[in-house]
């Protein structure tokens, strides 16, 4: 058994002190640690960091203020479009766990934002996907149905849909059209995300008149004529592609409707939610929507999600982005210990096993450089998210 230790060191900013330890061998378990000096962490708002903290908040009732304004928002769209992305940013914190691979999302999160004496009810979804879809992938029940649940229990919709994916921009998913015919009393809004990856006004135009229909709040939408071609920069595109949609100036009204499209959205956003552009606009909307409603939650409470699925969770959406092919989905991921010492550090161990020794070979990389990074990137939300120094230790084994 042979121990490195890779010591102490400051990154660029100076503001994070990293301490690692490696422990392996050439038998298992594999068992990599990881600690970040981070924010401390204060009263206020918050998220729980122990289960006795969770369901101490969980047990407070909202203490209502003068006015209470009340909106919960569902956000639908195809799997990976970018949904638990944009509720960061409308949060401005790292709730929601985000991956590059499709169904980082396993269940409905609530997140709640409190402006004032509104509250806003975010509901995270797995992504939409259909009966066969759930089972040729083996995915939960939650997974399949989660979305739809959602709804029932939303005041207003928001249908995310990728402009940087060329097959499927241009209509609006047979489930997602489904859910939405079943709810048409409830608001609905288009979110047009990765924007930022066009530079054709003329091709945003035409997938906003194909997702809608050719009508927003009962308003028709409008193409623009072709002109000579011209590369935009995003800046450009946002401001140009807002005033045309806002303008009837060089423009053909357009009657004609398709298939993939649903007539009833009341707004429009075109985002890009990773640079944070267009962001505002949506939290601006949401606020002024907001009815006059008692709040379902405390004013100091952030997430429904228990900080150990917390936890678990970001692992996974790491697991995720460092691995391959069908590995990442054939791993157990448990909560191992967990405590909190009276310096307010937050430690964690977690425990990652593999079906057989070729996934665990995987999982901990040659010289221990995937398991050394995934515990890495995890520390760093989780440190975001707990708002706190945090320790994290990763133990990976095969399942016995």
């Amino acid at each position: 058994m042979m121990q490195t230790s890779l010591g102490k060191f400051l990154n660029s900013s100076g503001l994070l002190r990293f301490a690692e330890s490696v422990l392996y061998g050439p038998i298992c378990p594999y068992v990599t640690s990881v600690s970040i000096q981070g924010a401390q962490h204060t009263l206020g708002n918050a998220v729980p960091r122990t289960l006795a903290e969770y369901n101490h908040l969980r047990s407070l009732k909202p203490i209502q203020p003068d006015n209470p304004k009340l909106l919960r928002v569902a956000i639908v769209g195809l799997p990976n479009v970018g949904k638990s992305t944009l509720i960061n940013q409308l949060m401005q914190w790292q709730i929601c766990s985000v991956s590059k691979k499709v169904h980082t999302t396993r269940q409905n999160a609530r997140a709640v934002l409190v402006k004032g004496d509104t509250q806003i009810v975010f509901l995270d979804t797995p992504g939409v996907v259909d009966l066969d879809h759930g089972k040729k992938h083996h995915l939960e029940a939650t997974m399949v149905v989660g979305a739809e649940h959602s709804l029932t229990n939303g005041d207003a919709v928001g249908v995310m849909v990728d402009a940087s994916d060329h097959w499927r921009r241009d209509k609006i998913d047979s489930n997602i059209l489904r859910l939405l015919s079943y709810h048409r009393d409830t608001d609905a809004f288009l979110i047009l995300n990765k924007v930022d990856v066009l530079n054709s006004k003329r091709k945003l135009l035409e997938t906003i008149h194909s997702l809608t229909q050719g009508i927003v709040d009962g308003n028709p939408t409008f193409r623009w004529k072709r002109s000579k071609k011209k590369h935009l920069n995003p800046e450009e595109l946002f401001r140009k592609a807002e005033s045309a949609l806002n303008s009837d100036t060089n423009v053909d009204t357009v009657p004609e409707a398709n298939e993939g499209g649903w007539p009833h959205f009341k707004k429009v956003f075109m985002i890009s939610a990773l640079n944070d552009d267009g962001v505002e606009d949506i939290r601006n909307y949401l606020l002024t929507s907001a009815k006059s409603q008692q709040w379902l939650f405390p004013r100091h409470f952030v997430t429904d999600q228990n900080p150990h699925e917390i936890a678990v969770t970001t692992v996974k959406s790491k697991i995720l982005d460092n691995l391959d092919k069908e590995v990442p989905y054939n791993l157990e991921v448990d909560i191992s210990t967990w405590d909190v010492d009276t310096a307010g550090v937050l430690h964690i161990a977690i425990s990652i096993k593999g079906n057989n020794a070729r996934h665990v070979k995987h999982v901990i990389g040659g010289e221990g450089k995937i398991i050394k990074k995934i515990a890495a990137e995890s520390r760093q939300e989780l440190a975001n998210t707990f708002r706190c120094e945090v320790s994290l230790k990763l133990i990976v084994n095969k399942v016995e």
